[in-house]
């Protein structure tokens, strides 16, 4: 589709050329590599956490070169464009003003003059590139110390009124005085003053995006250049309220039939790729623990050294724990790889029952390791607990194909019963912050919270989480009717599940519709089911075979566009095989920057009905549950 598009944008520009003068020759977008037509570019991430991901790297210029021939005495002017295609909107879209593009990177450059009939100059690809306020902030956010939290901790307890409007804001959350004022306290610290602050271009709020970029220069004379809008000069700049995209300008609306402008395509094109470098280590945040009851557990590569905060790609994920909702758990601990379908059945039969949630590691670091690039994550053994673990990046990205080769730990025993773990790549919003924003719905999105319930719209929100979560439930839905001898307790597969995190925002239409419903794409149907008109997500469900968690590793793939979503499996990167789809027309796709993260958690058996294996009959495992992520690209 891209291709032909292009194709579509260089007869245009030939056809315009015979409609009027061009006068430019020959345009080379990156001389460094010659006449390649596509050049492939691996984006340096050493400093993506604070600075952002640019191309070239840090201090670095891809250089251009455009060839013009004046057949006149006027004085000419250029500018050259850049905009990835990968993961764009048709230029004369409605929305390709969201498409990521830009120039020169002070925006208040516009059109240079040419100095004779050779134009060399230079250019860098960045974060931000239309420079917009919304992504300022703090320029450097220092990192913050407990000694910090503690002192603010105190501040809050001596002020009556502070501490009188905790205690008020703990009952309405079901929690402790103290736990609601550790909340307060890092929310402040962490926030409140980022929020206060424009004083820099974050540009690592708005990454460049990877895949393939196409790059435009226009060559005009004074003349024209007078009539060329402001805001396609300089494209920080808006025209009521909203962005213009230079290409469709140049392209498709005036400009591509003003006279006195010369456009052209370069058929040179920048492939880039990112990949994490695992090997940077783990940042622990401490605030983004739910308290300040922790004992950290440091080594080099995991940890809240200064080193760490700067430059580890991850940080380890501290999963929500909701409090009230709890497993009726049998008191046993187990050898769960020898555990059979009679043992589960069973528990059923006992009495020897705790009230009991999932929990969080109470020794940061701990169940964390990183050895050889090699991230491993620990579900710990224990006769008391079930503690999920996870991690998750401090860079981001809105759109891309986000690959994961993975070691992650088999859910299924030999005796076909599982042993409590669900094995989930994701991908979760940045930030809440204003910046994150996803565009405005007409119908609105249901507030994400813990209420179930919810059916509260607000037409704009920075929740998006796009999921694989790998779980042991039946490949039918409640409501569907089981294929005649399907036994799901002998099947010896998991369910595959991809959910796309739309909080029912039903701008499509597709809601009305009906909950569940089939699609077909690539020509294979996929069943999906959303529970009600307000349920925050659409699911598919994929029986997967658990034999690919005994294998030394696997692929796991989802490629977000800004139209549609694709899941892929595959046991290398070149044999990928679609596992689940969803498109625009049916569910609204995110748009904000999002983060990859990896976790093993303890799901409750409520979440997939039908229920198959209740989580509460499934004993504490004696044994360590293991994962290993051994690598994460996004082209």
């Amino acid at each position: 589709m891209k291709v032909f598009r292009i194709i579509i944008l260089l007869a245009s520009v030939c056809l315009l050329s015979c409609q009027r003068e061009n006068i430019i020759e020959s345009f080379v977008p990156i001389t460094e590599y010659g006449d390649r037509d596509t050049v492939a570019y691996n984006v340096n991430m050493e400093n993506g956490v604070f600075e952002g991901l640019q191309m070239p790297s840090r201090d670095s210029m891809f250089h251009f070169e455009v060839k013009i021939a004046s057949k006149s005495d006027k004085k000419l002017f250029y500018k050259i464009y850049y905009q990835n295609v990968s993961y764009a909107f048709d230029d004369d879209h409605p929305l390709s003003y969201e498409n990521f593009y830009g120039s020169w990177q002070e925006t208040a450059t516009t059109f240079k003059p040419c100095q004779g009939e050779l134009i060399k100059d230079s250019f860098n690809i960045v974060g931000n590139p239309r420079n917009e306020k919304i992504y300022f902030g703090e320029a450097f956010p220092e990192q913050i110390s407990q000694e910090a939290v503690e002192q603010l901790k105190e501040d809050i307890r001596q002020s009556r009124e502070w501490y009188e409007s905790v205690v008020d804001k703990a009952k309405t959350n079901n929690v402790s005085v103290e736990e609601q004022i550790h909340c307060d306290a890092v929310w402040y610290l962490k926030y409140l003053k980022e929020v206060n602050s424009q004083a820099s271009n974050r540009r690592e709020r708005r990454n460049p995006r990877m895949g393939i970029y196409e790059f435009m220069v226009v060559v005009c004379d004074e003349e024209a250049l007078k009539k060329i809008p402001a805001y396609i000069q300089d494209i920080s700049l808006k025209k009521d309220s909203l962005f213009c995209n230079p290409f469709d300008y140049f392209l498709h609306k005036e400009g591509s039939q003003m006279r006195g402008v010369s456009v052209m395509l370069g058929k040179q094109k920048l492939k880039v790729s990112a990949k994490f470098d695992l090997d940077r280590g783990v940042y622990i945040d401490i605030l983004s623990y739910p308290n300040g009851d922790y004992r950290l557990c440091q080594s080099k590569k995991v940890g809240n050294s200064d080193s760490l905060y700067l430059y580890a790609q991850f940080e380890q994920y501290f999963h929500n724990i909701n409090n009230l909702r709890t497993i009726n758990q049998i008191d046993e601990v187990a050898d769960l790889d020898l555990f059979t379908l009679a043992n589960y059945k069973a528990n059923a039969q006992k009495r020897n029952f705790k009230a009991m949630h999932p929990y969080i590691t109470a020794v940061p670091g701990k169940t964390i390791k990183v050895d050889n690039g090699v991230i491993t994550m620990i579900n710990p053994a224990s006769a008391t607990r079930k503690e999920n673990v996870g991690i998750r990046s401090r860079i981001g990205f809105t759109y891309g194909k986000f690959r994961a080769k993975v070691k992650f730990p088999p859910i299924l025993n030999k005796h076909g019963v599982w042993n409590g773990i669900t094995n989930a790549f994701w991908l979760i919003y940045q930030s809440a912050q204003e910046w994150n924003s996803r565009r405005e719905s007409l119908t609105g999105y249901v507030k994400n919270n813990y209420l179930e319930n919810e059916k509260e719209k607000v037409p704009v929100t920075t929740y998006s989480e796009i999921d694989i979560e790998m779980i042991k439930t039946s490949r039918y839905w409640p409501n569907e009717q089981p294929a005649e001898g399907y036994d799901p307790y002998s099947d010896n597969k998991f369910i595959f599940a991809a959910t796309n995190w739309d909080l029912a925002c039903n701008d499509n239409g597709s809601i009305s519709k009906g909950m569940h419903f089939s699609k077909t794409y690539k020509g294979e149907k996929y069943t999906y089911h959303r529970w009600d008109e307000y349920a925050r997500s659409l699911t598919s469900r994929t029986e997967v075979s658990n034999s690919i968690f005994l294998e030394p590793y696997y692929y796991f793939e989802i490629e977000w566009r800004p139209q549609e979503i694709i899941w892929r499996i595959g046991p290398d990167a070149e044999h990928m095989q679609v596992v689940a789809y969803m498109h625009e027309s049916f569910t609204a796709i995110p748009n904000n920057q999002m983060l990859p993260i990896f976790t093993q958690e303890f799901h409750y058996s409520e979440f997939w009905p039908p229920v198959v294996f209740e989580q509460g009959l499934i004993p504490f495992s004696n044994k360590d549950i293991v994962g290993k992520i051994f690598e994460i690209t996004v082209e």
